[in-house]
């Protein structure tokens, strides 16, 4: 069917910045750009005025966690969390209303609660007694279990003895790898119940006028395989059911690692909605839980380094193997010292092998130097960066690494003077995938309240603001020839707004709404 939407302010986010009147599709793709007048001038099978609304690209969200926002939505949600009493009367009033036969949250943060402390076994046992209760902090690389749940944990008998050794039994508090023991305890989950959370979750995006999404999936589900989840996701697809791109960013343990390899993507593919992208590792943990690592360690504890996911060895081993197949690396780094380690291992796999075209990345790339980020500009490396991190991480950066070195992070303008790939995320459900307040976080550098502000110098322009959830988010999926731009021929993935954002105050973005998302020349939500 041809489509015209007409009389709006169409951004195209071509390297001219072009900017149009109308924009025609037809067979999910962008057929028409021109003024009104010409546009009408043509045959259509239907026709909508846009009485002054705005076009763009639609949004891309280069790092999150789809099923992990679904299922920690369905149960409890504990995003902006004041107190701890808080999160014992939200969890005690779901398990009142629903009887569940165990209960999990995700979102609390202690640094802004107003006890200042982690969550306790204590705490949690304040919720039940009765049923396993796992509340994750808001980074989710932390838990806090009740002791119920530690029991089960205790007698689990396949966990190794190194990740059970981030158990605090006496705390009740799970870091790191052994923040995920709570899912050896839930129930198996089916299919059913995850096509649901991805309809659910798939169904929020588009309201946010989101038409791709880089997710990490894999390990999320209890009990799920992740190559079956890869088969899930395409029968979704084969059946019309994904209404959002979906590339894949592969976390899986290293068993599994030989059967992703056999049902990976092909390479070449641009129009599949659900892809395979590349594999995803962690190295480290988080700043607000003094897990990331950090070469100086942290300014209360100098001799805490941070805990190391793998080994240097490992880690190598583990881009090794990715690089050889041509299979793209994303590995979450948030300290320095973690960054630096990925550095190493990454120059290392490209001179064993060289892969001129790859284009492996670090997530996160919180806490950098200028020579890390001139390490990063060498290798090729990008970044994958979540500007609505500073929104809580500017009230600890100076209190974890020291003021000089918070100089150093969080230096996104830096980075693109530079000249390196950078995209934009929101690591959801670590943060909520607005992408209009992540904009808003680019340019002004300030908390929502706009009380405060963190290095105002490292500011984005509306532009590169903007051209991190479109333009340049088109590029970590190799997909910058086919669409992230209106472009005649390109796929036609639009959104379109109440408000032009070239001519919008940005402290005010995440006040502007979103009127439709298009995918594939498709209409998947209308407000």
């Amino acid at each position: 069917m041809r489509k015209l939407r007409y009389n709006g302010a169409v951004t195209s986010m071509d390297g001219s910045m072009s900017r149009y009147e109308a924009i025609g599709t037809q067979d999910g793709k962008i057929v028409f750009l021109g003024t009104s007048q010409e546009a009408l001038a043509q045959q259509w099978d239907e026709t909508v005025d846009l009485k002054g609304a705005a076009v763009l690209p639609g949004f891309n969200d280069t790092h999150m966690h789809l099923l992990h926002y679904a299922m920690f939505r369905r149960n409890v949600p504990l995003l902006g969390v004041k107190t701890i009493d808080e999160v014992v009367e939200r969890c005690k009033a779901r398990i009142d209303a629903e009887h569940p036969d165990y209960l999990i949250g995700m979102g609390w943060n202690q640094e802004t609660m107003e006890e200042g402390r982690l969550l306790t076994k204590e705490d949690m046992d304040r919720i039940s007694t009765d049923i396993p209760v796992c509340m994750l902090r808001t980074c989710i690389h932390i838990a806090a279990c009740n002791t119920v749940m530690l029991e089960k944990i205790r007698a689990l008998k396949h966990v190794e003895p190194e990740v059970m050794a981030l158990v605090d039994f006496e705390n009740g508090i799970l870091r790191e790898n052994a923040a995920r023991l709570y899912m050896d305890v839930l129930p198996q989950a089916d299919d059913a119940y995850v096509k649901q959370l991805i309809r659910e979750g798939q169904r929020e995006l588009n309201a946010a006028g989101i038409t791709c999404v880089h997710s990490d999936d894999l390990m999320a589900i209890a009990g799920m395989d992740p190559i079956r989840l890869i088969g899930i996701y395409r029968e979704m697809e084969a059946d019309g059911e994904l209404t959002v791109r979906v590339y894949e960013q592969c976390l899986v343990e290293p068993e599994d690692f030989e059967r992703l390899k056999g049902v990976r993507s092909d390479p070449a593919d641009r129009t599949s909605l659900f892809r395979t992208g590349p594999r995803k590792l962690l190295q480290d943990g988080s700043l607000g839980a003094k897990s990331a690592e950090m070469i100086d360690g942290y300014v209360d504890e100098r001799d805490n380094h941070g805990i190391p996911i793998y080994t240097e060895e490992e880690l190598c081993h583990r881009i090794q193997t990715a690089h050889d197949v041509h299979m793209d690396v994303a590995v979450h780094a948030i300290g320095d010292l973690a960054l630096k380690k990925v550095c190493d291992a990454m120059e290392q796999a490209e001179r064993a092998n060289p892969w001129p075209d790859h284009r492996h990345g670090i997530v996160h790339a919180q806490t950098t130097t200028p020579a890390l980020l001139e390490r990063m500009k060498a290798l090729g490396l990008q970044a994958y960066i979540q500007p609505i991190f500073i929104d809580a991480d500017m009230n600890i950066i100076a209190e974890r690494v020291g003021e000089e070195h918070a100089r150093d992070c969080y230096n996104w303008k830096a980075m693109l003077d530079l000249g390196l790939r950078v995209s934009g995320g929101s690591d959801c459900p670590v943060e909520p995938f607005n992408v209009l307040d992540n904009m808003r976080s680019a340019i002004t550098r300030q908390n929502r309240t706009g009380t405060k502000t963190y290095l105002p110098e490292q500011a984005l322009t509306v532009e590169q603001a903007v051209r991190l959830f479109t333009s340049d988010a088109a590029w970590p999926s190799r997909d910058e020839a086919v669409r992230g731009t209106l472009e005649v021929g390109r796929q036609a993935d639009l959104v379109v707004l109440e408000q032009d954002l070239f001519h919008t105050e940005p402290s005010q973005f995440p006040r502007v709404r979103v009127l439709e998302t298009v995918l594939n020349g498709v209409t998947v939500y209308q407000a």
